[in-house]
């Protein structure tokens, strides 16, 4: 037990020092969860106990980081994939919007012009106003996120804060 307790307080350690390092609590988050070792995974127990651990309180935490978390069964990472597992499918309110959440999610992480992009979205649905519309990008712009949807042809985006 005092083994998991050492290991638990190591990755909150490491989780703060990404945040310190990042330009914005999402992207240090995402950072954390795209540098650990490729096929490693962490139970959500422990994902929530990291983030209460590096934000201090719940509602520190920045509001998608808590829509991705808030149910997790279980995080990985392949090459630059983050693929999240969730206990069940959930809506989460994310600001003025609500948010649909299938058992899985996943998402590539990459750079465009020096910029965090969470490209590739599966599993991720946003409703506005009755009208469901799932997720294709996430590009951090501190201090907002600019979030891309898909419409058919149309991507239309959104710019919401951090």
């Amino acid at each position: 037990m005092q083994k998991l307790l050492v290991k638990e307080q190591e990755l909150v350690e490491i989780a703060q020092k990404f945040l310190k390092q990042a330009s914005d609590p999402f992207s240090g988050v995402i950072n954390f969860l795209h540098d650990r070792p490729e096929g490693s995974s962490m139970p959500g127990l422990i994902v929530n106990r990291v983030l209460l651990g590096a934000f201090g309180d719940s509602e520190k935490i920045p509001g998608l980081i808590r829509v991705l978390a808030s149910h997790v069964h279980e995080i990985a990472r392949k090459s630059d994939v983050i693929s999240i597992v969730n206990e069940h499918p959930a809506v989460e309110k994310w600001g003025h919007y609500l948010i649909k959440q299938k058992e899985k999610i996943a998402f590539e992480v990459t750079r465009e012009k020096g910029k965090l992009l969470l490209n590739n979205i599966v599993g991720l649905v946003a409703v506005e106003h009755g009208v469901e519309l799932p997720l294709d990008k996430i590009l951090v712009s501190p201090p907002n996120l600019v979030v891309t949807v898909r419409l058919g042809l149309l991507r239309p985006q959104k710019v919401l804060e951090i």
